[in-house]
């Protein structure tokens, strides 16, 4: 399906017709944090680029997945959190994915809904915990000192490991982001020659 089709398809997926359920029951809170310990899952991305202060930006991401059938219920996860998209999953024409990225949404919302509604019940803790520092860390300013950046990327390299066998392996191994974040501009002109 082309970008124009999925974005339309979107649309009118987003339309009125649409059965939000109620956010304020504090029962519904709790069936969404069932949910998203089944279909839902944290990742952390890692952008590489020359313009980036240390050569690298670190971005974290929270989606949960669905069935078109129940599409109603990712809607509910974007009126909750009051941002994020619901779009068509890659390589799939019925199963669709609510996604919201950004260290302030992770923080002020996404966070403190994990920790109140899907913790206690959790069977990923480790995994939670690592993300949840990684994001303390960067809305900290992390990011922006690299003896922190260094210790966040370790962090995000860790993190995976927890998650055996779910996900994509990334495009670069740990050793090689160190080497960036050392050194972007030898990393760089290196790449170019």
């Amino acid at each position: 399906m082309d970008s124009c089709n999925q974005k339309d398809l979107t649309k009118n997926l987003n339309s009125s017709s649409i059965n939000l359920r109620d956010i304020k029951n504090t029962n519904y809170l709790y069936y969404l944090g069932g949910f998203v310990e089944g279909e839902g899952s944290n990742t952390v991305s890692i952008t590489v680029n020359k313009n980036f202060k240390y050569g690298i930006s670190i971005k974290p991401e929270f989606n949960v997945t669905q069935h078109k059938n129940g599409i109603d219920l990712l809607f509910s996860f974007k009126e909750l959190f009051g941002a994020g998209s619901v779009v068509l999953k890659s390589g799939s024409e019925d199963v669709y994915a609510y996604v919201v990225k950004g260290i302030s949404i992770m923080t002020d919302k996404v966070i403190p809904f994990l920790v109140q509604y899907v913790q206690p019940f959790s069977g990923k803790k480790n995994e939670f915990e690592l993300f949840e520092k990684i994001v303390q860390m960067s809305s900290e300013g992390g990011q922006s000192n690299k003896d922190t950046l260094i210790e966040m990327v370790k962090l995000i390299y860790e993190f995976d490991k927890n998650k055996v066998g779910k996900g994509k392996s990334r495009k670069r191994n740990l050793k090689e982001i160190l080497e960036i974040i050392k050194d972007k501009n030898k990393y760089f002109d290196n790449i170019n020659n």
